[in-house]
Order: C-alpha cells, then sequence, then structure tokens
C-alpha cells in the first residue's frame, strides 16, 4: 500500500515538473499590429504580402487575418473594407 502512495506521488511531482518546463520554455511572441484599407484589385494575399517579411508564413498569416477579420468569403472583399494585420516584425520600407 505504502509504495502505490510513493508511486501516485511520484507521477504527481513529475507532471507538475513536465508542466513547469514547458511554461518556462514558451516564449511570448511580440506582435506588431498594422490597419490597411481594401482597394480595389487588393486580396488577402496581395496585402499580406506588402506587410509580411520573410519570417512570416504567408498561408498562416493570410489565414489569422481572414479569422482575425472574420473573412469567410476572401473573394467577395469590398474596398473600404479595414483589415487588421498582425505580423512577427515590422518590415523594413
Amino acid at each position: 500500500m505504502r509504495l502505490k502512495k510513493k508511486a501516485k506521488a511520484l507521477i504527481i511531482i513529475a507532471v507538475a515538473c513536465a508542466g513547469m518546463a514547458v511554461y518556462a520554455n514558451r516564449t511570448e511572441t511580440n506582435l506588431i499590429t498594422y490597419e490597411k484599407e481594401v482597394t480595389a484589385g487588393d486580396t488577402v494575399w496581395s496585402i499580406c504580402s506588402k506587410i509580411a517579411t520573410d519570417k512570416e508564413d504567408m498561408g498562416k498569416l493570410v489565414w489569422q487575418v481572414m479569422k482575425d477579420n472574420h473573412i469567410e468569403n476572401p473573394g467577395a472583399l469590398q474596398p473600404g473594407t479595414e483589415l487588421v494585420i498582425r505580423v512577427k516584425a515590422p518590415r523594413e520600407l
């Protein structure tokens, strides 16, 4: 019986240590926010490509912009729509 209690205690300690290790290794990403007004002929991809750097995964960025801006149909993007785009690093202009 005593052995089972020790085993349970060791498992609990191991899980707690693993959780703390994951939390300690977590890196916080500072995002830079851009606001862009859509003009005629713009696509989500073309807007993101003007802002993104080589540190960005364009597919993920476009998906995130569509999610953040509640865009269900990117083909129906209307001129005058204000998009919020968050990237990891500023683009050198």
